[in-house]
């Protein structure tokens, strides 16, 4: 039997987890929740984001709408909540999901704050019920497998280590709340996100992180720039922006470099590349499936087979936004912040 799925938050995200839950067998989108009447329609039109992820008409026959969250939540033939709203309601609603017996997957970040965030996975042990965050970078063509070389040290130890990512100015949330800082954190807790969890997860917990930012005004986190301490021997740094204009668009991408190699992707690619001795580069294979789809499927199937991510287990994504919250402070404080994680 498909796990039954319900989406609250039919927005950027949530028209792509719709598209994939749709597309996979194990899992079945009984439910939707939005507020806009349109979108309970199956007017999917004015969705947008800074990657495609599909829109237009589409056939909400056999699925049931919702225009109250707290009423999808109680719908008795849902197993699992997927929460695709702005990030200042995930708590919230994660929280009432778990406590009325649902599984929950949720869009990253994990919560606005790390205390919000370890109230959610609180709230998951006491229901006993799973709990998964969209960390989608961890299951990306080219990005898993760098990380999979760099843990063999088959090329050597990391000597340096740039991540990025660039977009135009995202103005197309749900009465623009990806502008408010209070909702969203704005670029370095929304977007460069993505690099800081791939930092944690691939290199693990930094002693220390340096930040610098820019922004429209002073305060705002639209542009910034880490740099995270390793110890001597490894330099790490990654830098994430939105200030840009409608005709930039959406970039992102890495360079590694080992001791016996480099390793190089780009969005515009998609191809993870080997730069060696000889000095001719070489396309290494990567898995055919982009992110999004990898990272959801696995977590039904993790409801499925009643397992825990090993992948991406919550208390990691509390990590990860711990993390952000360190370089926020470092950012406007002007000062190196050390870092240290919390057990629990």
């Amino acid at each position: 039997m498909p796990v039954r799925i319900g989406v609250i938050g039919i927005g950027f995200m949530g028209s792509a987890h719709f598209n994939i839950h749709r597309s996979n067998p194990a899992a079945k989108v009984v439910a939707i929740c939005d507020i806009d009447p349109k979108k309970l329609s199956g007017d999917w039109s004015s969705i947008a984001g800074n990657v495609a992820v599909g829109g237009g008409k589409v056939d909400l026959s056999g699925v049931k709408t919702y225009d109250c969250a707290d009423e999808l939540i109680a719908d008795p033939e849902i197993d699992a909540v997927d929460i695709t709203l702005p990030t200042y309601l995930h708590a919230e609603f994660a929280i009432k999901a778990l406590q009325a017996g649902k599984h929950v997957l949720c869009e990253k970040p994990m919560a606005r704050t790390s205390a919000e965030a370890r109230k959610m996975l609180d709230a998951a042990k006491k229901a006993k019920r799973k709990l998964f965050i969209g960390q989608c970078i961890r299951f990306w063509p080219g990005w898993f497998e760098a990380r999979e070389i760099i843990r063999t040290k088959k090329y050597g130890k990391v000597i340096s280590a740039n991540f990025r990512r660039f977009s135009q100015l995202p103005t197309w949330g749900w009465q623009n709340w990806l502008q408010d800082n209070a909702k969203s954190g704005l670029c370095a807790l929304d977007m460069h996100i993505h690099d800081t969890d791939y930092v944690l997860y691939t290199f693990g917990a930094p002693k220390a992180v340096t930040a610098h930012y820019a922004g429209f005004k002073k305060g705002r986190l639209d542009h910034i720039l880490v740099a995270y301490d390793y110890g001597q021997g490894m330099l790490v740094t990654s830098e994430g922006a939105w200030e840009y204009k409608p005709s930039f668009g959406f970039t992102m991408g890495f360079v590694i470099h080992m001791e016996k190699a480099t390793l190089t992707w780009q969005i515009e690619t998609g191809k993870l590349m080997l730069h060696g001795a000889s000095g001719k580069a070489e396309v290494l294979p990567t898995v055919m499936e982009d992110g999004y789809n990898r990272e959801l499927k696995h977590y039904v199937d993790c409801i499925a087979n009643n397992k825990q991510s090993e992948i991406c287990p919550p208390a990691s994504a509390i990590a990860t936004v711990s993390l952000v919250e360190a370089e926020a402070k470092s950012a406007l404080s002007g000062r190196k912040v050390a870092f240290k994680l919390k057990k629990g």
